[in-house]
């Protein structure tokens, strides 16, 4: 929903074109001459430079969810991923296609992007498309996926699964158009390209109260997005935005009968294919925060309640009795709210008076207890009395971020007269909560102060739950790092020279961090299931009193090479007695944890491109080219070159074709095409990537890529103004049904084109309906064409501008000039 050129694109970067047909890898894995120079620097080359051998990797899923019950047609953005990629789904109650495969890519350009902006390093992902069955029965919430090849696996990204009635957007590039929808719905859209804005729009009677909730950050997109609803008359209804700790949530009361627009953008107007999210509309009750944020197990709670549609701010929960955390969901006249945590324990609760008289000491509370508080408005300081005996040792655990809470606390212990002894802001860089253990060092009364780090925050969502306690039994938990580990293989039968040009391959690492739990503080020792043949670890435990280790993967030569799946055993000795733990990589309140981690045994690219250094002139809408070179380290089969799915710069519009490079052809041009639309005086830069296949020793084929981002591989291109211009003799046209027009168009050439034919086109986004054109062409010599149109009596919204296109009919180095007509149609 965005105005700009749209291009559905395969095998070349995106920009202002049509569409290429996808090119089917060779392999299935499961699992210009016109230019003017301006400065020509030969180096002499002692190495050639490194480049990278491209592990793959993912933007996006989109959608990114479906409802239970349904079987969802999906699209990853992938960058070197081929043709296809092994893919997999974790979890219960879902089935994924094992492998995705190439699809076309849908592109819009957007708006010209200015300096600096357009300096930042950009992705431009392709699509690949897969399914996902959903079992009818299946839990609601996160599942992780991934996929990988034979150059390494991607990191594991979110897939939620809902409840509610699921529509993707279909989406067309221009001016935003609203969508009608019905709910209670979730919508998955995205927005892009940059500055777009989605509009859904509903119907709500008067008094009607309606819950609009966005998921991004929780599914891996950058995007922070604004809300605002608006009647029919364009009114504000209400507005909200992101914040550090919570996605956009608001909710309204229709104050009349009618239409009402929701509308959702990125607040900095940023937006790309990756920017995804899923908003849900509903008029079910929706609790944001709960207050106490648990209780003792076995009991009966009251429960207070703050968010939308709420009929009541209070329910009562029985919980149960074994202690541990539970996911619950409050029930309004058979009607059910979202899903919240609450942590259930086994000690005896307090609770701080709702409103606190801060006038008043607090009374001493018995420990061992949880005490239940908040900082309810800025400012607010919590003090918690409680009486504890010399020698006796406690542990304060402050518990706010870990239950969902946005507070971020500071933890003072005081004594008797006010003198402070102990303090924590954070346990760790990751962890905002806070932690105090210490041994009493004398009979008497002593201060738990809480406060917010923060002190312009606080509010009812700012609650904690305060442990005090004698220290757990001695016991330890580990974290993984990463979930994935890409280990390159050992490359064999180089020459002296051939390693002097290609340093050995880095080594993957996984970091292990150990939660020491009680005073605990022995050796941990790691034990790893399934790892494959040929691969070694390094560092397999952590130290007495340490917190980290590090694994390290090295594999030979002889590896296989595949995904394997490993599972990370941790033991210790507590008490005499060896236990086990196993390593997870961490969820969230409403993920649990996962063990599994994917080791990829990646084959090297034995080939490397290289370029001399050259920065010259190229026209706009012209071709320009770049002389390479290969050093093909023994492969003599097939290349192919393209635009690389990562770019160092943003590409400003500038597209390439795939071009296949024979066997034992060492030397190749390449061009790529100015949009006629650059800026004079810019800068273009870009990069290409060589792929081709390589059979390994056991006789599988892989499909590996190699790209480069040092100056002399980049094309480098000073935007000149172009060799051609196209004027129309007006810039909008009114459709009138059933009629038809006509466009004088005067195009201008340089007299080296004077002789050119040129074809004369009205290009049109392909979501207009109802226009036509006649192509025509403009003899050599002569200056001027007429486009004729003809207008339908059915017709689509006319949201961005149409393109009138001049070419020259020249197969080596055509031209081109572009002019915009808007379309207006009648009131």
């Amino acid at each position: 929903m965005r105005v700009h050129s749209k291009a559905a694109v395969e095998d070349r970067a995106p920009g202002r074109g049509g569409t290429l047909a996808p090119r089917t890898g060779a392999t299935t894995w499961e699992w210009s001459d016109r230019t003017r120079t301006l400065t020509f620097l030969l180096l002499a080359l002692v190495a050639i430079p490194v480049g990278m051998a491209e592990e793959p990797s993912v933007s996006y899923i989109f959608p990114a969810g479906g409802q239970r019950g349904q079987c969802v047609e999906f699209k990853v953005g992938g960058h070197y991923l081929h043709g296809g990629a092994a893919f997999e789904m974790l979890g219960a109650g879902v089935t994924a296609t094992s492998r995705i495969v190439k699809t076309n890519t849908v592109w819009f350009e957007g708006p010209v992007m200015p300096l600096p902006a357009s300096q930042q390093a950009e992705d431009y992902p392709k699509d690949y498309v897969g399914t996902v069955t959903i079992e009818a029965g299946a839990t609601p919430g996160p599942r992780s996926w991934r996929v990988g090849n034979s150059q390494g696996v991607t990191a594991a990204r979110p897939f939620i699964i809902g409840e509610l009635p699921e529509i993707v957007e279909h989406e067309v590039d221009g001016s935003p158009l609203p969508v009608r929808i019905e709910v209670p719905v979730t919508i998955n859209g995205r927005i892009f390209p940059r500055e777009d804005v989605d509009i859904w729009t509903v119907f709500a009677r008067a008094g009607e109260e309606y819950v609009c909730d966005v998921q991004a950050r929780r599914i891996g997109s950058p995007l922070e997005a604004r809300l605002e609803v608006v009647d029919a008359q364009g009114k504000r209804v209400v507005e909200a935005i992101a914040s550090a700790t919570h996605e956009t949530q608001l909710s309204f009361k229709a104050p009349h009968d009618g239409l009402y627009q929701v509308r959702i953008h990125d607040i900095n107007f940023g937006g790309l294919q990756h920017y995804i999210y899923r908003l849900s509309i509903t008029r079910d009750p929706v609790v944001q925060s709960v207050f106490p944020l648990g209780g003792r197990g076995g009991t009966r709670t009251l429960f207070h309640l703050s968010g939308a549609a709420l009929p009541a701010n209070a329910a009562w929960l029985d919980l149960r009795t074994n202690g541990s955390p539970v996911t619950t969901r409050f029930s309004f006249d058979h009607r059910l709210a979202n899903a919240v945590a609450i942590e259930v324990d086994t000690l005896p609760e307090y609770l701080e008076p709702d409103p606190e008289p801060k006038s008043l000491p607090q009374a001493t509370v018995d420990i061992p207890a949880v005490l239940n508080g908040r900082i309810g408005v800025p400012g607010d300081v919590d003090e918690w009395s409680f009486r504890a005996r010399k020698d006796q040792q406690l542990e304060l655990d402050l518990r706010a971020r870990r239950l969902g809470s946005p507070l971020n606390p500071i933890l003072t212990l005081l004594d008797a007269s006010g003198k402070e002894f102990a303090k924590n802001d954070d346990l760790s860089d990751e962890e905002t909560d806070s932690r105090v253990a210490f041994k009493v060092p004398a009979d008497g009364i002593y201060v738990a102060r809480v406060e917010e780090r923060y002190r312009g925050r606080g509010g009812s969502r700012f609650g904690y739950r305060l442990r005090i306690a004698p220290p757990p039994l001695s016991d330890f938990a580990v974290k993984l790092g990463v979930n994935a580990l890409n280990v390159v293989r050992t490359e064999v039968g180089l020459t002296e020279e051939q390693r002097k040009k290609r340093p050995a391959p880095k080594p993957a690492s996984l970091r292990i961090d150990a939660e020491r739990i009680g005073g605990f503080n022995g050796e941990i020792e790691f034990v790893i299931d399934g790892l494959p043949k040929g691969v070694s670890v390094k560092g397999g435990k952590i130290a007495e009193n340490q917190t980290h280790t590090e694994l390290v993967f090295t594999a030979a030569s002889e590896t296989t090479i595949g995904i394997s799946h490993l599972m990370i055993r941790a033991r210790a000795k507590l008490g005499g007695i060896t236990v086990e733990r196993m390593a997870l990589w961490p969820g969230d309140v409403t993920q649990a944890p996962v063990g599994d981690v994917a080791l990829a045994v990646a084959i090297p690219t034995p080939f490397r491109v290289y370029a001399d250094y050259l920065l010259a002139y190229g026209q706009r809408g012209s071709l320009y080219r770049r002389h390479f070179f290969i050093d093909r380290g023994g492969h003599n089969g097939v290349l192919t070159a393209c635009l690389a799915d990562r770019q160092f710069r943003h590409l400003q519009g500038v597209i390439g074709p795939s071009v296949e490079i024979s066997p034992n052809q060492t030397e190749f041009k390449y061009q790529v095409s100015l949009p006629p639309w650059m800026e004079i005086g810019r800068t273009s830069r870009s990069a290409v990537m060589v792929a081709g296949i390589v059979k390994d020793g056991d006789g599988s084929e892989h499909e590996v890529c190699f790209s480069s981002a040092e100056q002399n591989e980049q094309i480098i291109a000073v935007v000149a103004e172009g060799m051609m211009r196209v004027d129309a003799d007006r810039r909008s046209i009114l459709v009138e049904p059933n009629s038809h027009t006509e466009v004088r168009v005067k195009v201008h050439r340089d007299k080296s084109i004077l002789d050119k034919e040129i074809a004369l086109e009205l290009v049109l986004p392909t979501h207009f309906r109802g226009v036509t054109a006649v192509p025509t062409k403009v003899s050599p010599g002569e200056t001027e064409a007429t486009l004729k149109l003809q207008f339908a009596s059915n017709r689509s919204p006319f949201n961005m501008p149409a393109i009138v296109r001049a070419t020259t009919l020249d197969r080596h180095n055509p031209h081109v000039a572009e002019t915009s007509i808007d379309l207006v149609a009648p009131e």
